[in-house]
C-alpha cells in the first residue's frame, strides 16, 4: 500500500478537481438526470462487535456511525460512541478486539452552558495518528436534571451542541477543554425546557477540501421549524472556534455561543440540498471509482423524518459538497422510528469504510466498501441494550 501521505495528497488532488468543476456548474452540480454513481450489496452480513458477548458494561454499543483510524503504532481503531466512549484496537478492520477502558466519559454536568453534559465522540481527524482530534456530539438531557424539564420527557428536552476533543497518546484518551473553549457549534438560542429537540448535531466524517481546509456535514433543528443539513469548514482543527458554516453565499456563518454573545443570525446555518438529501449526515466520503463526494445516510418514513415512503439506507453524490444528486436507496431496511411491534428488527447509524483507504481516517473510499451499520434488538416489543455492530460489503461504479 502507498504511503498515507502520497495518497493524501492524491486525494486532494482529485477532490479539487472534483470542486472545481462542481463550483462552475453551480446550482445544478449534483442534481443531474442521469445518476452519478450506483451502489449494491455483494455479500452477506457479519458481526463487528456483538453487545452479547463484547459489552465490557450494559451501555457499551454502538450509538452513533462507526468511524476509524489508523494510530501512530500501525494499528487501527474503531469507535464504539456512546455517552461513555469506547474503542476497538487490533492490527486491521478485519481483526479488532474490545478495549474495556472508556476513552472519554461524559461530564454530566447541569448547566447546559458548559456544555458538558452527555457526549459522543462523532468524528476523527488526525495528521500522525498520535494527536487525534474529534467533533463531538454533545446532548444536553434537560431530562435527567431536577428541574430543567417540567414534562420529564427526553425528545422535549434535548438541546444539541458540537464541542472539540483532544487525544494526546493516540486514542487512549480524549479530553474537552472548559466551556467556552469546547464549544464548535450551537443553537443560537439558549436552552428552553420543553422546546424539543433543537441544536446542531450527529457531525459526518471529517473530509479535507482541495483548499487545504476541513468539512463535516452535521444535522440542525429548531424543534419542528426547522431541520436538515448544513455544510461547515475549518481551516485550523485545533481551534473550536475557527469553523464556519454555510450561508448560501459562502463560508460566513460563524457559530455563536449564546450564553456569552448576542447571537446575529437566528438559525445556526442554512441547510444545503434539502429535496435531494434532507437530514442525511451519517456518513461522508471522497469516492475515488467515482470522483465524487459520497453520502450515505438514512432516510424512510417515521415522526421524524424528511423523506421517501420506503424505508432503508440511501445514498447521494456532489462534486462541491454543497450540491447533492436526488438520493437513492441502497438497502432497505426498518428505521427505529417505523419500527412497529413484531416487525423486522430496525437498523441505524450506517456508514462507509474502506479497508483499502489510504486516507489515515478512512476518508476516502473506492470501488468495494463495507457499509457498517447498527443492528437494534428488541425484547417484547421494547428497545434493548442489545444493538450490535455489522458490516456488509457493497460496491460502487458508474451506472
Amino acid at each position: 500500500m502507498p504511503a498515507p501521505s502520497s495518497i493524501s495528497r492524491r486525494f486532494v488532488a482529485l477532490a479539487a478537481l472534483a470542486l472545481t468543476v462542481g463550483l462552475m456548474i453551480g446550482a445544478g452540480g449534483g442534481s443531474s438526470a442521469v445518476p452519478e454513481a450506483a451502489i449494491r450489496v455483494i455479500a452477506q452480513r457479519h458481526v463487528v462487535f456483538d453487545w452479547s458477548r463484547d459489552a465490557c458494561r450494559r451501555t457499551n454499543y454502538p450509538d452513533l456511525p462507526a468511524r476509524a483510524f489508523r494510530d501512530y503504532l500501525g494499528r487501527t481503531q474503531l469507535l464504539i460512541s456512546h455517552f461513555d466512549n469506547f474503542r476497538m484496537v487490533g492490527p486491521s478492520l478485519d481483526s479488532l478486539d474490545v478495549d474495556c477502558a472508556p476513552v472519554m466519559r461524559s461530564g454530566r454536568k447541569r448547566a447546559a452552558r458548559l456544555y458538558d453534559d452527555r457526549e459522543w465522540l462523532a468524528a476523527v481527524h488526525t495528521a500522525d495518528g498520535k494527536r487525534i482530534w474529534a467533533l463531538v456530539h454533545d446532548e444536553y438531557q434537560g431530562h435527567r436534571h431536577r428541574g430543567r424539564c417540567p414534562s420529564g420527557r427526553y425528545k422535549r428536552c434535548w438541546y444539541n451542541a458540537i464541542t472539540l476533543a483532544r487525544s494526546d497518546d493516540g486514542g487512549r484518551t480524549y479530553v474537552q477543554a472548559r466551556a467556552p473553549r469546547n464549544l464548535v457549534a450551537a443553537a443560537p438560542y439558549r436552552y428552553r425546557p420543553d422546546a424539543g429537540t433543537v441544536g446542531v448535531l450527529t457531525p459526518s466524517n471529517i473530509v479535507p477540501g482541495p483548499d487545504g481546509a476541513l468539512y463535516s456535514l452535521v444535522r440542525v433543528r429548531n424543534g419542528s421549524a426547522t431541520r436538515g443539513t448544513c455544510l461547515m469548514r475549518t481551516a485550523r482543527i485545533s481551534s473550536s472556534r475557527g469553523w464556519r458554516a454555510w450561508s448560501g453565499d459562502g463560508f460566513d456563518r460563524r457559530f455563536t455561543d449564546p450564553y456569552r454573545t448576542k447571537p446575529r443570525h437566528r438559525s445556526a446555518c442554512r441547510p444545503i440540498a434539502t429535496d435531494e438529501i434532507a437530514e442525511m449526515a451519517e456518513s461522508l466520503t471522497y469516492n475515488t471509482e467515482i470522483g465524487r463526494y459520497l453520502l450515505v445516510g438514512l432516510a424512510g418514513p417515521g415522526a421524524s423524518s424528511i423523506g421517501p415512503k420506503v424505508g432503508g439506507v440511501y445514498f447521494s453524490t456532489s462534486r462541491d459538497l454543497v450540491h447533492w444528486s436526488p438520493r437513492r436507496l441502497l438497502m432497505r431496511a426498518t428505521r427505529r422510528q417505523a419500527y412497529r411491534c413484531g416487525g423486522r428488527s430496525p437498523i441505524a447509524y450506517p456508514s462507509l469504510i474502506d479497508p483499502a483507504s489510504g486516507s489515515r481516517t478512512f476518508a476516502t473510499t473506492g470501488r468495494t466498501p463495507f457499509l457498517y451499520f447498527t443492528q437494534l434488538h428488541y425484547r417484547d416489543c421494547h428497545k434493548t441494550p442489545d444493538r450490535d455492530l455489522m458490516r456488509i460489503r457493497v460496491e460502487v461504479t458508474r451506472p
